[in-house]
């Protein structure tokens, strides 16, 4: 006879705690620099935390790249998601705090970890953090962010034409796209504005 699953409120309660739990070990997110720093934390937290190394660097998006920028790594609190029954993946599902470690850019001078706290930070490659504005209906900075990869993508093409022949068919070929892309990215850049306030 199979055990009796949890209610939605049980489970609800189970992750309420262990977020407590978390909490107590890191209140808020917090710069990390040196191996005794992560240690601590990491004899903070409950033993079976879970631990996810982000992906991409995050930072202000107005945040201007020049010799003031430090980047850092962030230890903070990033939900993860467990079944209640393993064998039932699309089943119930309860939230549980995993440790992420995130490297960020922030100003000279800026606390890092209150940065990220204040939830204003976002991919610093253009192209994720295109999808990340497109995805939660930022179109006017999505669209500008994507035009930005376009641009990126052309002039990527630029470097590599220089390897081919000036009269290669292949040489004309990436030289008229790469054109047309830059022609693209600024047909973007027009109408991301528009973009936005038609979707309002």
């Amino acid at each position: 006879m199979n055990e009796q699953q949890p209610n939605h409120e049980a489970v609800l309660a189970q992750s309420e705690a262990a977020v407590a739990r978390f909490k107590q070990g890191l209140p808020a997110a917090r710069e990390v620099t040196t191996t005794g720093e992560l240690a601590a934390i990491l004899a903070a937290l409950p033993a079976d935390t879970p631990l996810f190394l982000a992906d991409q660097v995050l930072a202000r998006p107005d945040l201007k790249h020049g010799a003031d920028i430090v980047q850092t790594i962030v230890a903070h609190l990033t939900p993860s998601a467990e079944p209640v029954d393993p064998a039932d993946l699309d089943g119930l599902h309860r939230m549980m705090p995993a440790l992420g470690l995130t490297t960020v850019h922030v100003d000279q001078g800026q606390d890092p970890g209150e940065e990220f706290d204040q939830h204003a930070m976002q991919p610093v490659e253009t192209v994720l953090r295109a999808e990340e504005r497109l995805s939660s209906g930022d179109l006017n900075g999505g669209i500008r962010d994507a035009a930005g990869a376009v641009d990126q993508i052309a002039q990527m093409l630029d470097e590599g034409a220089q390897f081919i022949p000036d009269d290669h068919a292949a040489h004309t070929t990436v030289t008229v796209e790469t054109t047309r892309l830059r022609h693209a990215a600024e047909r973007l850049r027009k109408t991301a504005a528009d973009a936005q306030q038609a979707s309002q």
